[in-house]
This record gives C-alpha cells, structure tokens and sequence, in this order.
C-alpha cells in the first residue's frame, strides 16, 4: 500500500510531530508499505531530508519563533 504521512508544521510541536512520525514510518516500513514524508512547510522529503528530519529526537527547546516564522513563510511562497 501506498502512505504518506504529514508531519512538522510551523508550531512549537515540529519536533514531537517528527519524533511521532519517524515511529510510525518505521512500524509502516517494516510491514512493506511504500512510505512518503510530507513536511506541511516544506512538501515531500527527499531521502536525505527525511533521514535528517526523522532522527527521532525531541530537543529540550523548541524552535525560535523567527525559525518558524520563515518556516511558515517558506511554506506560504511555495
């Protein structure tokens, strides 16, 4: 089955939507589905970019309102 899974966002709760993706990216995988990641700022992720983006790690702080604020605006121009 083809999935794809939307996750980050512009808010203060990017990093727990990616540690919560990259988990149920990993459990949709290891059944041989055939996962895409969406970042709803940024789009579809590369490999690359979902590796980097899926660590799985929720940092002790969250992004500073200007990172989200270009974030958002980044999104918006696309």
């Amino acid at each position: 089955m083809r999935v794809t899974v939307l996750t980050g966002g512009a808010t203060a709760e990017r990093a727990v939507a990616f540690a919560s993706a990259a988990q149920i990216v990993a459990a949709l995988r290891r059944r041989d589905h055939d996962v895409h990641v969406v970042d709803t700022c940024t789009g579809l992720l590369d490999e690359a970019e979902e590796a980097q983006a899926l660590r799985g790690a929720v940092g002790s702080a969250p992004p500073s309102v200007e990172e989200l604020d270009e974030q958002e605006r980044k999104m918006l121009s696309e």
